[in-house]
C-alpha cells in the first residue's frame, strides 16, 4: 500500500500553552479573529475582528479579509471554535495564521479545510494547502468555559472525524492510528467533560482527541456522515456536531465489515448521544418522513459522499434515514 502524509503545522499542546503565543508571533503585526464568548489569548494586537457568525458565509469571509487588509496584518491569530478558525483560514489569503481552538471538536487547527456557507446557507468544504495554519496552540484551559451543549456537539464532531478517518476510502496506516487513539479518548472522557466542565483532565483528553482526529481526517478526509450533516444543518438547523452524531451509528453499521464490532460500536454511539441529550430520531430532529426523498438526494451532493466505503445512492441514504424514524 502506497500512501502520503503531510501536516505542515507546528503543534503546541498542553495546559497553559497559550503563553507561547507572543513567542510565535515574533514581533509581527498581528490581528486577532476572535469569538466574543471565548477568553482572549495573550498578546498585543493591531486589530480585533469579532464578527464571525456560526457557519460563516462567503460574505463573512470577505468582510474578515477586508479587515485584515485594512489593519495591515502580517500574521493572523484565530481564537475560537470551528467557525472562527474556518473563517480566519479562508480570509487570511496566504498570511501566516496561528490557531487557538476554544472547543474540542473540529480539529480545524491542523487541516487545510475551511467549511463556508453560500448565500442560500449550503455548506461547502474548501480544501486549499494555504489554509494550513503556521502553528496550532491547543490549550485545554481555553475549553473550560465551553458550554455543556457545545461540549457535547463538538465532542461528537471529533468522534465523527475519527470514525470516518477509520473507514474512508482515503485512509492510511498513520491516519488510522491517530483515529484509533482519538476514538478511545472520546468514549472515555466526553461524558465527564459534559457533566463536569471544570475537570481539566477530561478537557485535556478531549482536546487531544479533537487534535488527533483532525490530524487523521486531514489525510483521510470525511465521508458519508459529513455529507449528510450539511443538509441536516441547512434544512433543519441542527448544529454541525449534532448533525454528524445523528447518522454516526447508522453509518458504523453500514461501513464496518465486522458486524459484531459494528453493532457494539453503534450501541456505544447511541448510548452516548442519549447521555448527551442529542437527537436520535427523525421526530427529535424535526425531520418529516415526507422530506426523506429530497433529503437523500441532497446528501449525495457533497464530495464527501464519494469517500464512503459503501457507495452511496438515493435508495441507500433514504433507507438509512428511515431506520431513524
Amino acid at each position: 500500500m502506497n500512501w502520503n502524509f503531510c501536516l505542515p503545522v507546528q503543534v503546541l499542546f498542553g495546559a497553559g500553552a497559550r503563553s507561547e503565543l507572543p513567542n510565535l508571533l515574533r514581533s509581527r503585526r498581528a490581528v486577532l479573529v476572535h469569538a466574543k464568548s471565548a477568553p482572549p489569548p495573550p498578546g498585543n494586537f493591531a486589530g480585533l475582528f469579532a464578527g464571525v457568525q456560526p457557519n460563516p458565509t462567503r460574505q463573512n469571509v470577505a468582510d474578515c479579509a477586508a479587515f485584515l487588509q485594512k489593519m495591515r496584518a502580517e500574521v493572523v491569530v484565530a481564537a475560537g471554535g470551528g467557525s472562527v478558525l474556518d473563517c480566519a483560514k479562508a480570509a487570511a489569503n496566504g498570511l501566516p495564521l496561528v490557531a487557538l481552538p476554544t472547543t474540542a471538536g473540529t480539529g480545524s487547527e491542523v487541516t487545510a479545510i475551511s467549511v463556508i456557507s453560500d448565500a442560500a446557507g449550503r455548506k461547502t468544504p474548501v480544501v486549499n494547502p494555504q489554509f494550513y495554519p503556521e502553528a496550532a496552540i491547543v490549550d485545554p484551559e481555553l475549553t473550560l468555559t465551553c458550554p455543556a451543549k457545545l461540549t457535547a456537539e463538538s465532542g461528537m464532531d471529533a468522534l465523527s472525524h475519527a470514525l470516518e478517518a477509520q473507514w474512508s476510502l482515503g485512509r492510511n496506516p498513520a491516519s488510522t492510528a491517530l483515529a484509533d487513539r482519538a476514538i478511545a479518548l472520546v468514549f472515555a472522557n466526553l461524558e465527564t467533560a459534559y457533566h463536569a466542565p471544570q475537570n481539566l483532565a477530561a478537557r485535556t483528553a478531549m482536546s487531544e482527541a479533537s487534535l488527533l482526529a483532525g490530524m487523521a481526517f486531514s489525510q483521510a478526509r470525511t465521508a458519508g456522515v459529513h455529507a449528510c450533516s450539511f443538509p441536516l444543518t441547512t434544512r433543519y438547523g441542527l448544529s454541525h456536531g449534532a448533525a454528524c452524531a445523528f447518522t454516526l451509528a447508522a453509518f458504523a453499521l453500514l461501513n464496518f465489515k465486522d458486524k459484531d464490532y459494528a453493532q457494539d460500536l453503534a450501541r456505544k454511539i447511541n448510548r452516548l448521544n442519549e447521555a448527551l441529550g442529542l437527537p436520535r430520531t427523525l421526530a427529535q430532529a424535526g425531520i418529516p418522513l415526507a422530506d426523506l426523498p429530497a433529503l437523500a438526494l441532497e446528501c449525495l451532493l457533497p464530495a464527501n459522499a464519494k469517500n464512503n466505503p459503501v457507495p452511496m445512492n438515493e435508495a441507500m441514504v433514504q433507507n438509512l434515514f428511515e431506520q431513524l424514524a
